[in-house]
């Protein structure tokens, strides 16, 4: 898309190596249970972690937890039961999915903790939660200071309910004060999905009117911050959005010389891709130690 700048331009890599885990696949399975596949990132998580299991010939089984800590639960038991060779989880709620991965590790089955951590995990698949928020704060708070004086009503949409994203929070908070210290956090919201997002809008619109920046823990819920504040008939040109995860609705507003101006991409489909290796590694040589980083390249609309 010729009209975002990318504000990396190094070829998007994925420090975790290269597995030659093609030789292990044979009549594998894995269980995935992920957070919520109404959010479009997770979505694109799990298309890359079919596609690469299908290439594999291993066979996949998707949890869709639906933001509810007792249904990723019962999933990891269900894998547990079926004898998965490797479970991954993208942890709604970190602490209570502990007695799930030691039932895992009891019946020797090894766990991957892909996105928000978890206690106990055999390999984790994932970022730092703060500088991935700060990342996105310091778009925001760049844009603030270059296109509107440094002085902005900002609100912000997290996902108090989820301990990790709360640090991405913070880091929200913390890169648009660095980079716009006369910006106000004028709101928070929770707003994660597009029609928590929408909502969101509408009650920030109505308590601080003056609300001219969101800044979203994902895009999810910035895209129904977009389609709230259209249809709300708002001034489009006094408004700035930025979200996370770069999804392909985001980037095409973003394209669209819109009011939705930046979002940092972390490659879901290639981080599904890897979820697969990473799983199949640790089935067939044990735990990996370090973090297997995801990278964050911020994506801005060009000017």
């Amino acid at each position: 898309m010729n009209c975002i700048k990318k504000l990396f331009t190094t070829t998007m890599l994925l420090t975790a190596g290269t597995f030659s885990a093609s030789t292990i696949a044979d009549q594998m399975k894995i269980g995935y249970t992920t957070m919520d596949l109404a959010n479009p990132y997770f979505i694109a998580v799990t298309n890359g972690v079919k596609d690469k299991a299908k290439s594999m010939d291993v066979k996949v089984t998707i949890h869709d937890a639906k933001s509810d800590p007792a249904s990723q639960i019962a999933a990891i038991e269900n894998f547990v039961a079926q004898g998965m060779d490797a479970i991954v989880v993208s942890p709604i709620d970190a602490m209570a999915v502990e007695s799930s991965v030691q039932l895992a590790h009891d019946n020797n089955i090894p766990i991957i903790n892909a996105h928000q951590a978890m206690e106990g995990a055999d390999a984790k698949i994932g970022l730092i939660e703060f500088e991935y928020g700060y990342a996105v704060g310091k778009l925001a708070g760049e844009y603030i200071t270059k296109h509107m004086g440094g002085k902005a009503d900002v609100a912000i949409l997290g996902q108090p309910e989820v301990s990790a994203l709360v640090e991405r929070t913070s880091g929200i908070k913390q890169g648009v004060l660095d980079f716009a210290p006369n910006a106000k956090i004028a709101a928070e919201q929770a707003g994660y999905t597009p029609e928590m997002g929408a909502r969101a809008a509408e009650t920030v619109m109505q308590s601080k009117p003056s609300v001219r920046v969101f800044v979203g823990m994902n895009d999810a819920g910035i895209l129904g911050v977009f389609e709230a504040l259209k249809g709300m008939g708002v001034n489009e040109s006094e408004f700035a959005l930025f979200g996370l995860d770069a999804t392909e609705a985001a980037q095409e507003k973003i394209a669209g010389n819109t009011m939705y101006k930046g979002t940092v991409d972390i490659a879901p489909y290639v981080t599904g891709e890897m979820i697969v290796d990473v799983a199949l590694k640790v089935a067939k040589e044990g735990p990996i130690e370090e973090m297997v980083k995801i990278e964050m390249f911020p994506l801005l609309a060009s000017e």
